[in-house]
């Protein structure tokens, strides 16, 4: 296979995963069906089967897409040397620039998690993903730094209150300056430690 049609085909998948963000985003899981989502990608209908058996493997990799990059856009400017307060303002703060430079994928994301899509077999994707913030949450606690409390706290403190202070000043209901923010950053803090 020639360069170009690997590219081709590269651009046709990426079409295919950027279209029904977009599609997801606006209209919801039901109400994109793939015959859209191929119209608008600008593939034939059957084109589209190639690169995915049917629309919840469409749906799962884009998660997974999607979550692989919020995981490393998170860690972004850790250094080994922060100290675990600095390294969650740092996680929190990347999470929450990412979500207000892409509210599509917030939306998806969260339309996701409280979906059916969000399976046993997904969970366990999942927390293979999560395995090193996981064990970073696990020796803090360890250490006496953190609370001791299931890691779905910290990722209620760690991520949900995230998509919800994204949300709120994405439709202005709450400007989050970099003082509104340090506010809310600190109050999470006193919470987990």
């Amino acid at each position: 296979m020639t360069e170009q049609n690997k590219a081709k085909i590269e651009d046709k998948h990426q079409a295919i995963l950027d279209t029904t963000l977009r599609l997801v985003s606006e209209r919801g899981f039901h109400d994109t069906p793939m015959s859209l989502i191929a119209k608008e990608a600008g593939v034939a209908a059957g084109t589209i089967y190639r690169y995915f058996e049917n629309k919840d493997a469409l749906i799962n990799e884009l998660f997974i897409t999607l979550k692989k990059e919020m995981l490393s856009v998170s860690s972004k400017d850790i250094q080994p040397t922060d100290t675990p307060k600095e390294m969650f303002r740092k996680m929190w703060r990347n999470y929450f620039d990412h979500c207000i430079k892409n509210p599509e994928e917030m939306r998806f994301i969260e339309q996701f998690h409280n979906s059916p899509f969000q399976t046993a077999d997904m969970a366990k994707t999942l927390d293979k993903l999560h395995e090193p913030t996981m064990g970073q949450f696990n020796d803090m606690i360890a250490n006496g730094i953190l609370r001791d409390m299931p890691y779905q706290f910290f990722e209620i403190f760690g991520y949900d209150l995230i998509i919800s202070f994204a949300k709120r000043h994405l439709n202005g209901k709450l400007v989050m300056d970099d003082a509104m923010f340090e506010q809310a950053y600190e109050m999470v803090w006193q919470l987990l430690k």
